[in-house]
């Protein structure tokens, strides 16, 4: 039996364009892991060993989500549920510490 998963990869000269590749980051110097739409002429970087870098691109995704509530907290540490009503208006909710 074949194995599907390796016989469907694809080959050719488009496949310089890999998703995430380990590179030191120009700027910084740090390894990262970075993409490229290009082909690699653009190299972005996206993961270092800090986690994910968010670039606009990604707020712009993030904003298109809707949320129903977002958690906030005050700067005593108590914290709340933003949301909106019906009519549009912000509503705050403490959160139920019992939950």
């Amino acid at each position: 039996m074949a194995d599907e998963t390796k016989d469907a990869v694809p080959t050719g000269s488009y496949l310089n364009n890999i998703v995430l590749r380990g590179m030191p980051d120009p700027n910084s110097g740090f390894y990262t892991l970075m993409c490229s739409k290009d082909n690699g002429k653009t190299l972005v970087p996206e993961y270092t060993s800090d986690g994910k870098l968010y670039h606009q691109r990604d707020i712009n995704r993030i904003a298109e989500i809707p949320f129903e509530h977002i958690t906030m907290k005050s700067p005593d540490g108590t914290a709340f549920y933003l949301s909106v009503s019906d009519d549009g208006q912000p509503v705050f909710t403490k959160e139920d510490d019992s939950q």
